[in-house]
């Protein structure tokens, strides 16, 4: 049985997925000396991280003005996870241009958008926090320890996603661009499954009848 806070961090791992992000960031920094390119590495972790972090605090705060069950939130949810998955698995449509570097006074937001959000902190992500955020770990409900955990499984990723985007260079010399499409393509379907598995429990949780 795996400890639900570590599913929590690979599923949210998984979310992020830096792996997607490694050839726009590689693309867009090119021409950048290595300092440079380590900058903006943390300043979209560091982004990252905040996103989620934000997500985690007032997000269910949120529903709750908005009066959205958990239910509710949590099929929503899922159904966007499951189509980024989809996305992943059968190769982006492209909206981001990766045709050329960026220039210098752009290298300040490139970071944040759009290699943080919506590349790697996406709707998926901040679904998937304030689905956790809402129902715990364990689908019972939060505690303070649990918030606490959370925010500490939250700082991992972010630190995780950190180095892999501190790697870039070596990881796509090792991996090659067909190395880094395909684990981008087996991540998505372990993104599908976790979005379904979403679908499945906000459905049950809308509809008490269904689960019997």
């Amino acid at each position: 049985m795996v400890n639900p806070y570590l599913k929590v961090f690979i599923a949210l791992y998984v979310l992020v997925n830096p792996l997607e992000g490694l050839p726009i960031f590689l693309a867009r920094t090119e021409a950048l000396d290595p300092r440079m390119r380590l900058r903006i590495g943390h300043t979209a972790a560091l982004s990252v991280t905040c996103i989620m972090l934000g997500a985690l605090a007032f997000g269910r705060g949120v529903l709750q003005v908005f009066s959205i069950s958990i239910g509710d939130f949590t099929a929503a949810g899922g159904v966007i996870i499951f189509l980024i998955a989809l996305r992943m698995v059968l190769g982006p449509s492209g909206a981001v241009d990766v045709s050329h570097p960026i220039k210098p006074e752009q290298l300040r937001g490139f970071g944040i958008v759009p290699l943080a959000t919506p590349l790697l902190a996406g709707p998926g992500v901040i679904s998937a926090v304030i689905v956790y955020a809402s129902k715990g770990p364990t689908g019972q409900g939060n505690t303070p320890l649990d918030y606490a955990v959370l925010s500490m499984i939250i700082l991992a990723v972010g630190v995780a996603t950190g180095v892999a985007l501190r790697a870039a260079g070596p990881l796509k010399e090792v991996l090659g661009e067909t190395g880094v499409e395909v684990s981008t393509r087996l991540s998505g379907i372990l993104v599908a499954a976790i979005g379904f598995g979403m679908m499945v429990q906000g459905i049950q949780q809308s509809f008490p009848m269904l689960a019997h």
